[in-house]
């Protein structure tokens, strides 16, 4: 990321997102920093300390920019008014929230990395305090969606944190997992989403035919 790129008058600070996320997306991330985007971008390193301390909060405003991301996938399959009309509709979402979160870290690697690392913890101290950061997020999409099934006759009872936080340990280690290279014996990430959250399910108590009814929604 060397060669000098055009640059529009007052859009720098949307530059240097794009800049790191070029970075991030080509597994260069470890090695940008904010003089070499300065002269890739053709400012001075004033400019670019104007909109960013230091590499840090480049890094943050990247990361954050992939939770907004995710976020938008979680909230489009359960909107925050979005009861779902059945246990069966619930089910085939829940697959759905799975599949969505290991298809993102297979495409974006190295942003998905930094936003459960160091980076990623960065960012959710600033989020604790704001409100409006903290309203109906990743893990209120998942949770919801839970009560959904129970709401609707699909578990036998009202799922806790305990339950929400298993869910999302599994469906984030199975991600891990793949991102690692470990053999899974499966043919494609997709089914690993699908049988990570099937026996998610299957723990809360959701009924087999539940189960399979909801998933085959998905085909």
């Amino acid at each position: 990321m060397n060669q000098t790129l055009p640059l529009k008058r007052g859009d720098l600070r949307d530059a240097l997102l794009a800049y790191a996320r070029r970075a991030a997306d080509a597994g260069e991330i470890a090695t940008m920093s904010l003089r070499a985007a300065a002269r890739d971008l053709g400012v001075s390193s004033g400019a670019v300390y104007r909109h960013f301390d230091d590499r840090d909060q480049l890094l943050k405003a990247v990361v954050q920019q992939g939770f907004d991301e995710m976020r938008a996938l979680f909230v489009a399959i359960r909107p925050e008014a979005g009861t779902a009309p059945s246990a069966v509709e619930a089910v085939a979402r829940a697959f759905r929230m799975g599949r969505a979160f290991v298809d993102f870290a297979e495409a974006n690697p190295t942003l998905w990395r930094m936003m459960f690392g160091r980076i990623g913890c960065l960012c959710r101290e600033d989020k604790m305090g704001n409100p409006d950061a903290m309203r109906y997020t990743i893990l209120d999409c998942v949770r919801e969606n839970c009560l959904d099934i129970h709401r609707r006759g699909g578990l036998p009872g009202q799922p806790d944190m305990d339950d929400i936080r298993f869910m999302w340990s599994a469906i984030h280690g199975a991600a891990d997992l793949m991102q690692s290279g470990a053999r899974l014996d499966v043919v494609s990430r997709t089914e690993v989403a699908d049988q990570t959250t099937l026996r998610s399910l299957r723990a809360m108590g959701c009924p087999e035919p539940v189960l399979t009814e909801g998933r085959a929604l998905l085909r």
